[in-house]
C-alpha cells in the first residue's frame, strides 16, 4: 500500500457513535446526502465494462450510474461510450450495428460520428442539415489495464481530474485476474461501506480461505489520505481483511493475505472499482492481483482457476447475501453505529462535504 501523510482520528468521531441524539440526527443527514447521490455521483470516473466485453463490432448495451448506455469501437479501434437513445425517436442504439466507423440506429438508420454527431440520415439522402443538428450524448472513455473507465460529468466539460490507474492495473510485475459481480437489491453506498469495515471479516466469512482468521474485537483506526481513507484494525495486520485504502468516491485497495497452498506470490491485492448501475444495483469490478512474474505466474494461474476461484465467491456470496439483507437504505433505519464503524462514519462525512460542495 502506498503511503502518505495521515492524521489522528478526530475525538469527536467516537463521542459522536456514543450519543445516540447527535447519532440519530447525522442518520437524517446522511440519509438526504445518500438519496441526492444514489446513483452516483458526478464528474468522477468509474469502470463501466471489461474491454474483453466488447467482442467483435457489436454495440454493448449497459446500464451504469442510472443511464442507459450503449459502449462501442470506431473504425481505428477507439473505446465510445454514448446515451442509448437515437436523437431520432429514441431507439436504443444498441441494437444497431457499426458500419463504416459509425454507429447506426436499427431502427431508421440514422448515423453517429465518435462525437455523437449525427453524420447522416439516410431517408434525407445522407447528410444534410438536419443530420447537422442532432447529435446523442457522449461520454469521454478510457482503458486501462483491461478495465474500460468513464468520466460523467455534470455540466458537458472534459474531465476534471485523471482516471484512477493504479500501477497494478498495467505493471508486468503484477499479474492477474477482472472479476465482475453485478448485485441487484444492494446500493453502492452499502457496498462501499463493506469495503471500510475490516471488522466484518472474522464474523461473516469464518470458515473460508482465508477471510475468517484472526481476532473478533479491535479497535478501527482512520488515517486521512489526499484522495480519501486509510481505515485499518489496530490489533493485526495481515491476518484477514485487516485494512482497506479507500479511494474517494468509488474504489478501494484491499491486501488479503495468502497461505502456501495458494503457491508463490505472497498477499493478493484487490483493487475494488465500485459503479452504481441505478439507485438499487451495483455493478462491482474486482481487479485480483499478485507481484508475481515468470514461471511462478503459471503456478497463480493454475491455482486460481482450478481452486482459488470458487474461494473467492464463497466471500463474496456471503457478503451479497448480507449486503441485500439489509434492503439498500432500510439500513439506515434505526442504526446503531459502534466505534468499529468508524470507517463508515469517515466515509459518509465525505460524501456529506460532497453534498455541501454542490448545494452552494
Amino acid at each position: 500500500m502506498s503511503q502518505a501523510k495521515t492524521q489522528a482520528v478526530e475525538p469527536d468521531d467516537v463521542g459522536r457513535l456514543r450519543d445516540r441524539r447527535l447519532r440519530a440526527s447525522e442518520r437524517g443527514r446522511w440519509r438526504a446526502v445518500e438519496e441526492a447521490f444514489e446513483s452516483g455521483l458526478r464528474n468522477h470516473w468509474y469502470a463501466v465494462a471489461p474491454a474483453s466485453a466488447l467482442a467483435g463490432a457489436n454495440p454493448l448495451a449497459l446500464r451504469r450510474m442510472g443511464e442507459d448506455l450503449v459502449l462501442w469501437r470506431d473504425a481505428e479501434g477507439g473505446l465510445r461510450l454514448f446515451a442509448d437513445r437515437c436523437a431520432h425517436r429514441g431507439a436504443r442504439l444498441s441494437l444497431g450495428a457499426v458500419v463504416g466507423g459509425r454507429l447506426c440506429c436499427r431502427y431508421h438508420g440514422w448515423a453517429y460520428d465518435g462525437t455523437g454527431q449525427c453524420v447522416a440520415i439516410p431517408s434525407e439522402g445522407g447528410a444534410c442539415e438536419l443530420a447537422d443538428e442532432a447529435r446523442v450524448r457522449a461520454y469521454p472513455v478510457e482503458q486501462h489495464g483491461g478495465l474500460v473507465f468513464a468520466w460523467f460529468d455534470d455540466d458537458g466539460r472534459a474531465p476534471k481530474r485523471a482516471c484512477p490507474n493504479p500501477a497494478e492495473l498495467e505493471s508486468p510485475e503484477w499479474s492477474g485476474f477482472i472479476v465482475p459481480h453485478e448485485w441487484q437489491g444492494v446500493g453502492w453506498f452499502r457496498v462501499l461501506e463493506n469495503l471500510v469495515d475490516p471488522i466484518h471479516a472474522p464474523f461473516l466469512h469464518a470458515g473460508t480461505y482465508t477471510m475468517g482468521h484472526g481476532a473478533l474485537q479491535d479497535v478501527i483506526a482512520v488515517e486521512d489520505r489526499p484522495d480519501g481513507l486509510f481505515v485499518k484494525r489496530e490489533g493485526q495486520e495481515l491476518v484477514s481483511f485487516d485494512y482497506s485504502t479507500y479511494h474517494f468516491p468509488n474504489w478501494c485497495e484491499v491486501d488479503v493475505p495468502y497461505p502456501w497452498s495458494a503457491g508463490p506470490g505472497g498477499a493478493m491485492r484487490v483493487l475494488v472499482f465500485v459503479t452504481p448501475i441505478d439507485a438499487g444495483a451495483t455493478q462491482i469490478y474486482m481487479v485480483r492481483k499478485r507481484r508475481i512474474t515468470g514461471w511462478k505466474w503459471w503456478i497463480w494461474r493454475a491455482l486460481w482457476h482450478l481452486r482459488l476461484r470458487r474461494k473467492m465467491y464463497d466471500v463474496l456470496d456471503g457478503d451479497e447475501a448480507a449486503l441485500t439483507s439489509q434492503r439498500n437504505r432500510a439500513a439506515l433505519d434505526g442504526e446503531f453505529l459502534a466505534q468499529s464503524d468508524l470507517g463508515i462514519v469517515r466515509m459518509r462525512r465525505l460524501f456529506a462535504d460532497a453534498h455541501d460542495r454542490r448545494a452552494r
